[in-house]
């Protein structure tokens, strides 16, 4: 069965069993009486299952051009069907203020005798070529951070309508093994931290006193000494707060980010595209 099914088949069963137990939270009981519900502090954590993991990759000496990118999925067998762990939440200062904050590491292997030449760099910057039938063992890891401000411009008891700004950090890793005919071939691995300042909008709206639903968006692009890069994150989601200080939800997200590095000894190309259903509990204080 092709990846992205499975995941789809995945997600759908867990989003099945939260909507049921959102169902039976539904039921009104004189514990839900009260309104006023704490909103100070949120920390959400939960699983997010990848249904689409689409990236591109290479790594050349400086003076090469943009190079050959490769698909790590294709090309090197990379596993992309998993769910990772994923922190969400934010601090209110007061009700137009905010710091929200948000993590996740998605850890990627494979094993390939891969089935097309590549280029690749070795361990002292010199470009060298992974042959045809050489197998490669692939170690990928994709970490995010993400901190911000939001300003929380026009806020009633069903809508809440913000702007902000803040910083998304991402941690690209990548690490090759190859060997050809026997002998051991010299790759060097990357590692590369890309801070990138970015604009956000967000909107929540409660359907009811206890269910609502939101969106956020965070979008930039920069070009700067020796780095290029554009980012843009989505998230679709709905909350039904179960208990006064625990809610239940799901949303979906989508990553896509695109950096160049170039430096005296390598240009670096990596772009990226994640989406997939996010299932989580979420406390408040």
């Amino acid at each position: 069965m092709p990846i992205y099914k499975c995941c789809f088949k995945r997600a759908a069963y867990i989003a099945t069993v939260i909507l049921y137990v959102c169902c039976i939270f539904a039921v009104p009981r004189h514990a839900y009486a009260k309104e006023g519900v704490p909103d100070k502090f949120r920390i959400a954590l939960g699983g997010y299952t990848l249904a689409r993991y689409d990236s591109e990759v290479s790594l050349v000496e400086p003076d090469l051009g943009a190079g050959v990118s490769i698909s790590p999925a294709d090309t090197l067998g990379i596993d992309t069907q998993q769910t990772v762990f994923r922190l969400d939440g934010y601090y209110r200062f007061n009700s137009r203020h905010s710091l929200t904050f948000s993590w996740y590491k998605i850890t990627n292997t494979g094993t390939k005798s891969v089935e097309t030449e590549f280029d690749w760099l070795d361990e002292n910057g010199n470009t060298i070529t992974i042959p045809v039938g050489a197998r490669v063992d692939t170690s990928m890891v994709y970490d995010i951070y993400k901190v911000g401000y939001l300003w929380s411009f026009y806020s009633t008891d069903k809508v809440e309508l913000a702007v902000g700004a803040g910083l998304h950090i991402t941690r690209t890793s990548i690490s090759l093994q190859a060997e050809a005919t026997g002998t051991g071939i010299d790759t060097t691995d990357v590692a590369v931290t890309v801070p990138l300042p970015v604009l956000s909008i967000g909107l929540a709206y409660k359907i009811t006193p206890k269910f609502g639903w939101f969106y956020k968006s965070e979008i930039f692009a920069l070009t700067f000494d020796k780095w290029e890069g554009s980012y843009a994150d989505g998230t679709l989601g709905m909350e039904y707060r179960v208990w006064e200080n625990v809610g239940l939800g799901l949303g979906l997200g989508s990553n896509a980010i695109k950096v160049i590095e170039k430096t005296g000894d390598y240009k670096f190309a990596f772009s990226n595209r994640i989406s997939g259903l996010q299932v989580f509990v979420a406390g408040y204080f």
